[in-house]
């Protein structure tokens, strides 16, 4: 069989990550596959590895912008996947589709689209429109799909009942995690063990957003501050410009000097960033699968987290947690970490634990599996 891969809109971040990941740990021919054609820009045919099973193909309005990339999508990719590859899937890790092949296999890796809630926290109007968009492509493209494949039961039941999905096929398949975070649990210390020359150090890396609550957890931090506790808080992460300007409001009130805003740091970088750290908190109200949260849990840290979302699914029984919209909760959720170092223990060990299971070579032999499935489902079907 042909595995046709549409990556005409991944250009960065997560998705690019997804797709380099999956890739570099297939062996297609186990499920079948002789070979895989992957359609996207240059810029990200460049990133993916060099295999003799993958075909990378490239044209000009790929190159271009995204309006250029669905034009493409839309009117010529089909044609490709069908008569000059033969594929017999193609899978759409973008979520949205609006070709005439077939047998199509979509993914969904963004909640924003669907949380009415979550996405009208942005002031602009551009940005929720955007969403918007986004919700009648993604909707459509997974009510016409062959297979589904979700990061969380979370992301899989909200989406499912949000738009009214019934006899689609539906698998969970989790992104893993890069290796280089992997860190055992450090021996935890008793918070009297700490001074203000040596805080204890609390960490959240997340970009500075309207759904991440940063102001809340500065606000929180700075309240254990005044009660007389040696803690400080690094934030990591680049920022949208309305939530910079909110975040720097209430840094403003930081007369203790315990807040410390670092901006984005290379990725590269970040495993030292999670090493260094003695806690990690996670204040997100939107989530579609926490990678942020699930890498502190490999980097062994104990963890204060959201209660909202897949939060919960991902971390279990193993975390401090809090509403994110509530600063006395958070309050409440970070002091308790602090002063139980038993439990800080317990909890670091058992997130590390869970945390082990998601390896991108888990995700990628569960993914082309899949995959396979499904092209030999429909084939079956279409030859009777």
């Amino acid at each position: 069989m042909i595995l046709g891969i549409d990556a005409t809109n991944i250009r960065a971040g997560g998705g690019l990550t997804h797709l380099k990941e999956i890739l570099v740990n297939a062996n297609p021919s186990i499920y079948d596959f002789t070979k895989v054609v992957i359609w996207s820009s240059n810029d990200t045919l460049i990133h993916l590895p060099n295999l003799v099973w993958l075909d990378k193909v490239s044209h000009p309005y790929l190159n271009k912008s995204f309006l250029w990339s669905f034009f493409y999508q839309k009117f010529f990719l089909s044609k490709s996947a069908q008569q000059k590859y033969n594929c017999d899937v193609l899978f759409v890790p973008g979520g949205t589709f609006f070709g005439s092949f077939l047998n199509v296999v979509s993914m969904s890796q963004n909640m924003l689209p669907f949380e009415k809630e979550e996405r009208n926290r942005f002031p602009s109007w551009k940005t929720q429109f955007k969403f918007k968009i986004l919700k009648y492509s993604q909707s459509t493209t997974f009510k016409k799909s062959q297979g589904i494949i979700f990061l969380t039961n979370y992301a899989k039941e909200y989406i499912t009942n949000e738009i009214n999905l019934k006899n689609n096929s539906k698998v969970i398949i989790p992104h893993g995690i890069n290796l280089s975070f992997l860190n055992d649990p450090k021996k935890q210390q008793d918070i009297a063990d700490y001074t203000f020359d040596n805080p204890f150090k609390l960490l959240y890396v997340s970009i500075v957003t309207v759904y991440k609550h940063q102001w809340n957890v500065v606000a929180a931090v700075l309240k254990i501050r005044e009660e007389g506790f040696p803690i400080t808080l690094d934030l990591v992460g680049t920022y949208t410009e309305e939530s910079l300007k909110k975040l720097k409001q209430i840094l403003s009130n930081d007369i203790y000097n315990c807040i410390n805003y670092r901006g984005l740091i290379p990725y590269e970088e970040l495993d030292e960033i999670y090493k260094d750290a003695d806690s990690f908190v996670f204040a997100s109200s939107c989530e579609n699968m926490p990678i942020i949260l699930i890498e502190a849990m490999t980097a062994g840290l104990p963890i204060a987290s959201s209660n909202y979302g897949p939060m919960p699914e991902v971390l279990g029984d193993a975390g401090f947690y809090f509403d994110p919209l509530k600063t006395e909760e958070i309050y409440l959720s970070i002091k308790e970490m602090l002063i139980s170092k038993e439990k800080r223990e317990k909890y670091a060990w058992e997130s590390f634990n869970k945390s082990i299971n998601y390896t991108w070579k888990e995700c990628s032999d569960k993914t082309f599996e899949y995959l396979s499935l499904v092209a030999k489902k429909y084939s079956n079907e279409n030859t009777k």
